[in-house]
């Protein structure tokens, strides 16, 4: 059966990507690990680092159509506080949102994402590195 995703869903499925989730399964099963990918048009995913039953696997494949729930299990990178924090330094219309990516760009130059800050070095990248950092370290207190 393949399922006609909307683009929305789609987005906010990719939160999902490389992160600690918990499933249930439609048989009462609890499994935790992290997604490495999915398959769009039946929610298949592979996971590494699983635990189900109290038992560890290296990497699981999981059948969509098993899936009753899922959650993260951790708190996602807050990308919208960082964009608050760099618009006080930048223009505001100088630091644009990507959702399909979930990164800001600053300047048309500096690619900014809960990986880093990627662009050419100088002064301007390297003020948006500190900020990015803080902004980590920050956020981390918080948890």
């Amino acid at each position: 059966m393949s399922r006609n995703l909307s683009v929305s869903f789609k987005q906010e499925l990719m939160a999902f990507h490389n992160k600690n989730v918990i499933i249930k399964t439609i048989d009462g099963k609890v499994i935790s690990g992290i997604i490495l990918g999915i398959k769009d048009d039946d929610l298949s995913m592979i996971l590494s680092d699983t635990e189900m039953d109290n038992v560890k696997h290296h990497r699981l494949l999981l059948s969509g159509s098993q899936v009753v729930s899922m959650a993260l299990g951790e708190t996602p990178f807050d990308i919208f506080g960082l964009k608050e924090e760099l618009v006080k330094v930048f223009k505001s219309d100088s630091v644009r949102y990507y959702k399909e990516t979930r990164t800001l760009m600053i300047l048309d130059r500096y690619k900014v994402s809960e990986a880093g800050v990627e662009g050419p070095d100088g002064a301007v990248a390297d003020r948006i590195k500190r900020m990015w950092s803080a902004f980590v370290k920050q956020n981390e207190k918080k948890e």
